[in-house]
């Protein structure tokens, strides 16, 4: 604990704007019965070492930015008791997050997207208990890669803990779940039942690939109360002289949270270009 979102639905609250671009609207029936598990990267807010003086107009992170003001209300649901706040502390920025009466400062958890990203602020229920909790997506880019991090914060006994989703949930075990086939530059890929081929450039061979690269391109798409993780597989950097990535697939699998647990399920294959 990679751009967007399209109308929330139900027990689905949205805050904010510019959500990830790879919507899956109409997720495709799964297609692999699989499923991935890993534990949250789990941060313990702090109270604040001082009385703040909250703001109350949610201003964008360029408009933050550019300002100069110590904290900045990034993204709020005001029908939920739910408030994403930003802090400027040097040369970075973290998250302030209100949940009611309760405050909480998470000092390592950086705001380091650039100004014309959002960060997303949802109300969801991920763990089937009736009840919703704060989900955030936040931009962490990177080189030739969009990557937007994803977190869900729970409350106990007046403490906000923040449960990030580890990026070896969507890269090293996603990525084994895929099997690769085909001829020339035909790339036949597999999941569970689904295949689809990928068209290569040039002076790649589909023999010569042993894997593809998920985690280049991940974001979070909420449809009907349920989150998906969106992720483009695409040709290790290795394997291809082409300058930017090339992204050959686009894999969906529902995130559910649990017991300190993140788990992707229900998962789908299509090809890129459809």
């Amino acid at each position: 604990m990679r751009h967007l979102l399209p109308a929330v639905l139900a027990c689905l609250l949205l805050a904010g704007c510019g959500a990830p671009a790879d919507t899956a609207a109409g997720v495709p029936e799964a297609t692999s019965a699989e499923i991935l598990s890993a534990p949250s990267i789990v941060t313990e807010g702090q109270a604040p070492g001082e009385d703040l003086d909250l703001p109350t107009a949610v201003v964008s992170l360029y408009d933050w930015q550019t300002s100069g003001e110590p904290l900045a209300l990034l993204a709020e649901i005001p029908e939920q008791g739910m408030a994403l706040y930003g802090a400027a502390s040097g040369d970075a920025s973290h998250v302030l997050f209100r949940w009611d009466d309760t405050l909480a400062e998470f000092p390592d958890w950086t705001i380091d997207a650039p100004k014309s990203v959002a960060l997303e602020l949802l109300a969801l229920d991920l763990d089937g208990d009736g009840s919703v909790e704060p989900v955030v997506s936040c931009f962490q880019g990177g080189t030739q890669v969009s990557l937007y991090d994803l977190h869900v914060l729970q409350r106990s006994d007046g403490v906000l803990t923040d449960h990030q989703l580890p990026e070896a949930l969507y890269e090293a075990q996603l990525s084994d779940l895929l099997t690769l086939g085909g001829s020339g530059q035909t790339l036949t890929i597999s999941l569970g039942s689904r295949s689809i081929e990928a068209a290569l450039p040039e002076g790649v061979q589909a023999e010569t690939l042993e894997r593809l690269w998920t985690g280049a391109s991940v974001s979070w798409q909420a449809e009907e109360g349920a989150l998906w993780l969106v992720d483009k597989p695409a040709l290790p950097p290795e394997s291809s002289a082409a300058i930017s990535t090339v992204y050959l697939a686009v894999l969906s699998a529902r995130v559910s949270f649990s017991d300190g647990r993140f788990t992707l399920s229900d998962m789908t294959l299509r090809s890129e270009l459809s």
